[in-house]
């Protein structure tokens, strides 16, 4: 008959090899990488809520449209001096990851028409895909409460990560992230 002692070492042994299976096992690893880069993951993932808005060019695109992919959704606006500072690394980051099953869509919540972003842009040179969001319907759907609000979604169209508040983007760690998402 098994004694107290052995039942009380087993249990810790499984318990411990439940913890090793937990941390590496995808989302495990995913939720490790999300803390190290200081992004605050998003319980339960939910499914991302989908929208349809025009980009720069009238252009209405669609997050469907994105299905498969990981997607960098970031909320901002011209006026937004945190949004600004954290532009040039997102560019850094595009350049880096578009080619890789990689979606970027910066959604501008400016109040002002399209040709005050897109020439925010176009002298800024920012190569990134951009939304218009006039009437901030998005920033409902995603419960955003300030810009700039940055959420990472995996390829099942979950929202895993957020960000409010500028970022260095050419962080190592988020781009450790990045490919880990892209692979998976």
């Amino acid at each position: 008959m098994p004694s107290m002692k052995n039942n009380r070492f087993y249990f810790k042994f499984f318990s411990f090899i439940l913890i090793l299976l937990a941390l590496h096992s995808p989302a495990g690893a995913i939720e490790t990488l999300l803390q190290k880069a200081e992004i605050k993951s998003i319980k339960g993932n939910p499914a991302a809520p989908l929208f349809n808005l025009e980009d720069l060019s009238g252009k209405k695109v669609s997050l469907k449209q994105y299905k498969g992919q990981v997607i960098f959704l970031n909320f901002w606006a011209t006026w937004c001096g945190p949004c600004k500072e954290e532009m040039p690394s997102m560019e850094a980051l595009y350049q880096k990851f578009k080619e890789r099953g990689f979606a970027f869509l910066a959604i501008s919540v400016d109040y002002e028409e399209k040709r005050i972003v897109k020439e925010f842009i176009q002298k800024h040179r920012y190569t990134f895909p951009v939304l218009i969001d006039s009437k901030c319907i998005t920033l409902d759907l995603y419960g955003v409460k300030g810009i700039p609000t940055t959420i990472l979604i995996d390829k099942k169209g979950k929202m895993i990560g957020r960000i409010t508040g500028p970022k260095d983007w050419k962080n190592p760690e988020i781009e450790n992230i990045l490919n880990q998402l892209v692979v998976m």
